[in-house]
């Protein structure tokens, strides 16, 4: 049909607009089917430097709360094994204690050697608790045993951590930005040496004639109470674990909010402006084809 001079700048108009109308209802579409305003960041604008950063920082504290998962879940495991290692100082020293005074005999003297050297195989056991694939009493490289007190002798007097075959440094996890947590108990700890030197003494006294049991005596109660330290240390170090974990899950709660706010999009008022959009098109089109009728002659009959 011929364009009228007259019509033809509103006929242009009204085309321009519906087209317009059209071009949105394309975009409006494919975030109705994704869910997001813009399948790329070129789509986002200004928005798409935040995106990135926030996705960023997203990603960076998720990594952070790994690490404090990771070592939370090996601090426990050595706290429930320092646990052990406690009950187990506890029941020798009253099997000593049992053994003092009238109830010294060989016999009695005899038993509690006995007692000693499974209780001897039953803390290297513990010392060498494996984790993971790790050692947990073993130290920052954690690899292999932590123990081997199959050829050291135990010298009641003498401070000795030949047994231990661990590395020095102790473990640690980067749980934030500006925090590296340092945690675990390494096998030549004080308090772990003392457990060893007293129930191995005892242990490789022969028929334990010789023993100084007041001595043996003193010797526990110094290693229990460093036992006692060690799991308050080992509970420090999993309460800021727990932190670190909570501090990272809020932040993440934050970051996935705000890349939602930037990449999300409601559908369900997608769906509405659509709905709206559609019906202006619709009636766009028929005042188009109407105005297009149009003609001089019908208002000259």
């Amino acid at each position: 049909m011929t364009m009228r001079v007259a019509t033809f700048a509103m006929n242009r108009q009204m085309l321009a607009a519906s087209l317009n109308t059209q071009a949105k209802m394309a975009g409006m579409q494919l975030q109705e089917a994704s869910g997001l305003a813009s399948t790329d960041y070129t789509g986002l604008g200004t928005d798409a430097r935040k995106l990135v950063n926030l996705e960023v920082s997203a990603a960076r504290s998720s990594r952070y709360e790994a690490a404090a998962s990771n070592a939370s879940t090996t601090i426990e495991a050595t706290y429930n094994a320092l646990g052990s290692i406690a009950d187990l100082l506890s029941s020798f020293r009253s099997q000593v204690t049992a053994a003092q005074g009238i109830n010294d005999s060989a016999a009695t003297r005899a038993t509690l050697v006995a007692s000693a050297t499974a209780s001897l195989a039953e803390l290297g056991s513990l010392l060498n608790t494996q984790y993971g694939d790790r050692s947990i009493f073993a130290g920052s490289d954690g690899n292999g045993a932590a123990v081997d007190i199959s050829a050291i002798s135990f010298d009641l007097d003498t401070v000795d951590t030949s047994y231990y075959q661990g590395s020095a440094g102790r473990l640690t996890a980067q749980i934030s930005e500006n925090q590296t947590l340092t945690y675990g108990i390494n096998a030549d700890a004080i308090g772990i040496e003392q457990a060893l030197r007293a129930i191995g003494s005892v242990a490789q006294s022969g028929d334990g004639a010789d023993l100084d049991l007041s001595a043996v005596l003193e010797l526990l109660v110094q290693a229990t109470d460093g036992v006692a330290t060690l799991q308050g240390t080992t509970s420090i170090a999993a309460a800021s674990a727990e932190r670190a974990i909570a501090t990272q899950q809020d932040l993440q709660d934050f970051y996935n909010n705000s890349i939602s706010s930037l990449r999300d999009v409601d559908v369900t008022a997608i769906a509405a402006q659509l709905t709206a959009y559609e019906t202006q098109l619709q009636a766009s089109y028929a005042a188009l084809a109407k105005l297009q009728s149009l003609s001089i002659l019908d208002y000259l009959r």
